[in-house]
């Protein structure tokens, strides 16, 4: 492909983007500045990407989202001095919405290439297709997991679109690459019943925003085994992040979701996230900007402490029990990591060549020893054995 630099415009804020304190997040990112070198993304950590893609949803598109967003992050503090993450500036958007996407897909295919992770700021979420895309074009197989009020599958709130939602696309496409999905945070009076009931025939996660705020913890496993993840703020109630494009007086307050962006980067699987789905102009004293920015800012947080635990495999650093279930009569090995104390379950599987580590928590051990079968033990042994 061409080189990077041609797909992007430069970081801009209305100020001289060099001055930073020392010591904030925007002093140690290598930024695409006018009449300066490219960032150097192959040796970066994370590459920030600004997206500008509404068309799906509006005529025009906009990238003052992604600008005030970037703005807002460089000041915070730095998570630590040893950041290594490089701005490339607003990718420009194509001719039409399609080849935006097969832009996006280009780009992500080569930072991922390189092992840097893409973090998206800004346009709507339906760029998660062309995220997609891009592993597929590597023929990997991913998990998607999607933080929203909707679970994702249709969208009615357009009576004219044409556009089908991301996870309709890929199921009509029939694209083999796409082993999961998870929904986290969907509001049932968004949701329609034969919508939830298709996902549960899928096989696909969808877990309700009451019951997700029971216990968030929970939600770390799951965000542990995606590959491609997608915040969008209209999973934020609106009262923290009033521009969302589909504003709700309910939903997860602005640092839950800080907390599900610091499990994103924690996960050593975790590739690409995107943090999308605002109105910049209608975001007064740019408070989405900032939580937008904060997300940022944890995910970041969460990537400088990974553990380097995946793929996961048993090892003396790891402590293994086993579960004898009498209904149905099987058993089930739990391995604890004695270095982060996270736990991970084996799934036997007759089409694999060995069996699936699935990360889960200390709350499916119990149950299993309650005699319960853990809800994703179960989802993962369906779908590889089926």
């Amino acid at each position: 492909m061409k080189d990077l630099h041609d797909y992007f415009d430069p970081v801009t804020f209305g100020a001289d983007p060099h001055q930073h304190v020392n010591g904030s997040f925007g002093s140690l990112v290598q930024k695409n500045l006018q009449d300066q070198d490219f960032p150097d993304y192959e040796k970066a950590d994370i590459a920030i990407i600004g997206i500008s893609e509404y068309r799906n949803i509006r005529r025009e598109n906009s990238p003052e989202a992604a600008t005030h967003a970037r703005k807002n992050l460089y000041e915070l503090s730095a998570v630590n001095n040893k950041m290594k993450i490089a701005d490339l500036g607003n990718l420009r958007t194509g001719h039409n919405i399609n080849d935006s996407y097969a832009a996006l897909r280009d780009i992500m295919a080569a930072i991922l290439e390189k092992n840097t992770i893409p973090l998206l700021l800004g346009g709507s979420k339906e760029i998660i297709l062309g995220m997609f895309r891009a592993y597929e074009a590597g023929k990997k197989t991913v998990n998607v997991t999607m933080i929203d009020n909707r679970p994702g599958l249709a969208d009615s709130r357009f009576d004219d679109r044409k556009e089908q939602s991301f996870l309709s696309t890929v199921i009509s496409s029939k694209s083999k690459y796409l082993f999961n999905y998870s929904n986290i945070g969907y509001q049932s009076y968004f949701s329609d019943i034969d919508e939830t009931r298709l996902l549960d025939d899928l096989l696909f996660d969808s877990f309700r925003l009451g019951k997700v705020r029971e216990n968030l913890q929970e939600m770390e496993p799951v965000i542990r085994d995606t590959d491609l993840m997608v915040i969008s703020m209209s999973s934020i109630r609106q009262a923290d992040a009033p521009a969302a494009i589909f504003p709700s007086p309910n939903g997860f307050f602005g640092e839950e979701v800080c907390q599900l962006a610091w499990y994103g980067g924690k996960s050593e699987r975790l590739t690409s996230l995107a943090i999308c789905d605002w109105y910049p102009e209608f975001d007064m004293r740019f408070n989405t900007a900032l939580q937008a920015a904060q997300l940022a800012w944890y995910f970041a947080d969460g990537f400088y402490r990974r553990k380097n635990e995946y793929p996961f495999t048993p090892s003396k650093d790891c402590t293994k029990y086993i579960v004898n279930l009498s209904k149905p009569d099987t058993r089930i090995v739990f391995y604890k990591s004695n270095i982060s104390e996270r736990w991970w379950m084996e799934v036997p599987s007759s089409m694999l060549p060995q069996n699936l580590m699935v990360a889960c928590s200390y709350e499916d051990y119990q149950g299993a020893c309650r005699q319960e079968v853990p809800e994703r033990w179960w989802q993962t042994f369906k779908k590889i054995n089926h």
